[in-house]
């Protein structure tokens, strides 16, 4: 018989799962996505500033040499640290030039070969090779490659320090460095600014089609819930009515896109019960007391049957069907020694009944026509069965040679007595064991 159907009934955790996928997911790839951002946008930013910085040092070369260099036919090399006057002249032209840049809080000018020609805190240095000559920040920018960092002073602030190549106007030869020191906060307020104005709108959209979402998918998992819910009670109300193989064998068809129609040969052992004089019975009874009686018996012994590994496969009239793993014969057996004892220990149940167990090879499947069908089993083992419980006696249990074979010798002494009948179908006797 098929297994039984592996399911919850409990809704699928849309809501949950969104949270911690998705809302949290998606936090964080967020969170990476900002961090990301800010690199990049810093780095431009920071490359903005660093052209910018090269503008206003070449704008101030150009001043120095047109107002200066050019009118005495010097240049940057020309220039001779013992020639007091034109090392005068050169320092009150640039700290002219300087007092009208308040940003600037530091500048040093060197020739290519690194001397010191003009420093605006430090005059002690000019004319003086400079100390960081050799520096990497210092040979780039005598390649033409400007160089910049950020230095923190004794005293906690920040500063831009670039070393930027100095052009000739005309020939576009690197005729000395020029150092600027800035003070951070100016290129830190263009990064805030910058980045406010980029990462505000695309939060607000993040978190409003976030909530947005969330509110979606938790009314679809309301929606899920309700209707799980539904079909819980559906199915619930449904298995009262076909056995759990039936249930069993449809959910494997669909899920496993089996034939629903497709019989299988197993070997299964069979259970039959029967009220005896039941019909008599029904007669001097009200139908309301007959199917409360009725409903009675069957609890009890569907719920010996369970127990024992077996299932129902239908109840027809006042009879039961059962049936049992092929390989478990003692368990049908214990099953219905067990249903006559528990019948015969209460006096309020006024039936007693009659089974017959066999096994043998059957056909399981889907019997019936295409609108309506029934999950069973037939076969000759099928018609046996029935047979057997319809010879006993009440509280007499007829098992086949079959089962008493297969079970162990504590079950067959419940079994004493053996016969053989007469059975309907069969040509030959058919040798069985009672209990009584």
């Amino acid at each position: 018989m098929a297994e039984n159907i592996p399911r919850s009934d409990k809704p699928f955790p849309l809501k949950r799962y969104y949270l911690i996928y998705a809302g949290i997911g998606g936090l964080i790839f967020y969170v990476i996505l900002f961090v990301l951002f800010i690199r990049a946008e810093r780095q431009a930013l920071y490359d903005q500033y660093v052209h910018h910085l090269s503008q206003k040092a070449d704008a101030l070369y150009q001043d120095v040499n047109r107002d200066f260099l050019t009118p005495r036919n010097l240049s940057l090399a020309d220039i001779k640290p013992d020639d007091l006057d034109t090392a005068q002249g050169l320092r009150e032209e640039i700290d002219g030039l300087i007092k009208t840049d308040p940003h600037l809080v530091k500048v040093k000018l060197f020739t290519r070969t690194g001397t010191v020609l003009y420093d605006h805190l430090d005059r002690s240095a000019e004319g003086k090779r400079y100390a960081s000559f050799q520096e990497d920040s210092f040979t780039r920018a005598l390649t033409g490659v400007p160089s910049a960092k950020i230095e923190k002073e004794a005293d906690g602030r920040r500063f831009m320090e670039v070393y930027l190549p100095l052009h000739t106007e005309d020939t576009g030869k690197i005729e000395g460095v020029i150092e600027l020191y800035e003070e951070v906060s100016r290129f830190e307020k263009m990064v805030f600014q910058a980045l406010k104005q980029a990462l505000v709108l695309p939060t607000i959209i993040f978190i409003v089609f976030n909530l947005l979402l969330f509110l979606i998918v938790a009314k679809a998992d309301r929606i899920i819930t309700r209707h799980t819910q539904l079909l819980t009670r559906i199915r619930r109300n449904m298995e009262r009515y076909i056995s759990p193989s039936a249930a069993a064998a449809i959910y494997e068809a669909v899920t496993a896109n089996k034939d629903l129609f497709r019989g299988e040969r197993q070997h299964v052992v069979v259970f039959f019960s029967d009220i005896r004089g039941f019909t008599a019975y029904s007669e001097t009874n009200s139908p309301e007391r007959v199917v409360m009686d009725l409903n009675t018996i069957f609890e009890i012994q569907a719920a010996i049957i369970h127990h024992h590994g077996g299932t129902i496969d239908k109840f027809v009239g006042d009879e039961v069907m059962a049936v049992f793993p092929g390989d478990r014969p003692e368990d049908a057996v214990q099953a219905a020694l067990d249903i006559i004892g528990r019948l015969d220990s209460r006096a309020d149940t006024p039936f007693r009944i009659g089974i017959g167990i066999h096994s043998g090879e059957a056909v399981v499947g889907s019997i019936g026509t295409k609108k309506r069908r029934d999950y069973t089993v037939i076969g000759n083992t099928v018609n046996t069965g029935a047979r057997l419980c319809g010879a006993g006696a009440p509280g007499q249990i007829f098992i086949s040679a079959d089962v008493y074979n297969d079970i162990d010798d504590n079950l067959r002494g419940a079994f004493p007595f053996k016969t053989a009948l007469a059975l309907k179908g069969k040509a030959r006797p058919f040798d069985v064991y009672s209990n009584q």
